[in-house]
């Protein structure tokens, strides 16, 4: 690897200067891009909410529609009662008398089943109503409040949204202190190393380790960096900084 010459203790520390800025700029995304605990509570009990409504609804037209067929049964049921009863009143022996008395009491018979039948569903949907009506109005409370959380978080992200315009300005300034090779050199390896290009070389007795990865450093490898050559970390592929 090349060395920087004469500008290379300053040029690799206006780098380690850039990176503090980069790694400013990475925290205030994060920000950007992350929900404030009340926020993400509220949404949830508020999409909780909306989904048992979804299916206390889904639950309060199967029920109806139960209920409505139970009824039109019984309205057809009840129509084929009068008529068999009208029918009787024109029967002419005692055996139709019998045939249609049978068939009117199959009808009631059936038409009371129905009736008990539907009994239960009335009940259910009064229930269902009044769960309704308990998470609808959980809901209207909460509502509110999530609207009031989205706008201030909104006004959290526009204004740290201006915050990383401000230092990204400052790290266009601070980019023109450091060689276009090294920069460029710096922000592949950050991109492949988590945001860390650039890391101090640490003394530990006579030993050199690298900050970011721990490693201890080979002699030569120190040396360079002492120097102020741009070396890599031979464990971890980072710059190596030999610090201040």
């Amino acid at each position: 690897m090349g060395g920087v010459n004469g500008a290379g203790h300053e040029a690799l520390k206006a780098l380690y200067g850039l990176q503090e800025k980069d790694l400013e700029i990475d925290r205030l995304q994060k920000e950007v891009e992350s929900l404030p605990e009340e926020l993400l509570a509220v949404k949830a009990q508020v999409e909780a909410l909306e989904e048992e409504l979804e299916d206390l609804l889904e639950r309060q037209a199967e029920l109806r529609k139960e209920y409505n067929r139970h009824s039109l049964d019984i309205e057809d049921l009840t129509a084929k009662e009068k008529q068999a009863e009208a029918e009787q009143r024109q029967a002419q022996s005692a055996r139709e008398q019998t045939q249609y008395e049978n068939r009117i009491q199959q009808i009631k018979d059936r038409i009371r089943e129905l009736l008990e039948l539907s009994t239960p569903l009335m009940e259910a949907m009064e229930n269902l109503e009044a769960e309704i009506a308990r998470v609808e109005g959980e809901l209207s409370a909460l509502r509110p409040r999530l609207e009031e959380l989205l706008a201030a978080n909104r006004e959290r992200v526009e204004a740290l949204k201006a915050e990383v315009e401000r230092r990204l300005a400052e790290r266009a300034a601070l980019a023109q202190g450091v060689p276009a090779a090294v920069l460029k050199e710096y922000e592949a390896i950050r991109r492949a190393r988590k945001g860390m290009g650039i890391v101090r070389m640490t003394r530990q007795g006579q030993a050199f380790r690298c900050e970011g990865c721990n490693v201890v450093l080979p002699t030569h490898v120190a040396q360079k960096v002492v120097q102020g050559q741009l070396t890599r970390c031979p464990s971890c592929g980072r710059l190596l900084w030999k610090g201040e």
